[in-house]
């Protein structure tokens, strides 16, 4: 008897036939261990505190694709795990956000947080001139280098542009956007890298955009 698809398996499991949905999930698992293995190691969970390992994003995985099953239309004739894939990893990064939180708050309750061997960018450049002179970069730029990160043809004004900026912009925006290691590194695993809470984060990344977009020649 020929193996049913993952798109009659669904019908099957809105209908309400639970082995369908266990037959999902375990057809689909090689899938959802590769999206688990990409995060585990772009956010870096080996290394941080956060308690996360494998199994648990595993099994989030298997939860989002649970709950995509209700959701799914086969009338629009797009695949199911095309459908379920963004679900997936939705919930593996919801319990990494999850963690992150309860991590932010217990560093903040400690005098002087965990002890974790990570980078501080606030010793990387001490003094406050990177931060007087975002004063005098205008908003609607901040968003473009980002977008201008992942096209190759740039690369070497990028990395030219990267060597005038101060050395705490560069190592963020290296880490960050794949420098170092070819891999974009989410948000969160980047403030779990360089030890910052997720809004420091944020806000030291819009700061050396802004920086970089100084000193890249299409500025000029």
């Amino acid at each position: 008897m020929k193996p049913k698809t993952n798109e009659q398996l669904c019908v099957l499991a809105q209908r309400g036939d639970a082995q369908a949905q266990e037959q999902l999930v375990q057809n689909n698992l090689g899938y959802i261990r590769k999206i688990a293995n990409e995060l585990y190691q772009s956010v870096g969970l080996g290394n941080s505190e956060l308690g996360i390992d494998h199994d648990d994003l595993i099994q989030e995985g298997s939860i989002g694709l649970l709950r995509a099953i209700s959701l799914y239309d086969p009338d629009k004739k797009i695949k199911f795990l095309t459908y379920a894939g963004q679900a997936i990893r939705n919930a593996m990064m919801d319990l990494i956000s999850s963690a992150f939180t309860t991590f932010e708050q217990q560093l903040q309750s400690k005098e002087d947080g965990f002890p974790m061997e990570r980078i501080n960018l606030d010793d990387l450049l001490p003094g406050e001139d990177s931060m007087q002179r975002s004063e005098l970069i205008a908003d609607p730029y901040a968003a473009e280098p980002e977008k201008i990160m992942v096209k190759e043809e740039n690369r070497r004004e990028l990395y030219e542009g990267l060597g005038r900026i101060s050395a705490r912009d560069r190592a963020y925006l290296r880490y960050r956007f794949g420098f170092e290691d070819d891999m974009e590194h989410p948000l969160i695993g980047t403030a779990l890298h360089f030890h910052l809470s997720e809004s420091r984060a944020k806000s030291t990344e819009a700061l050396a955009l802004d920086n970089l977009w100084l000193e890249l020649p299409w500025w000029f």
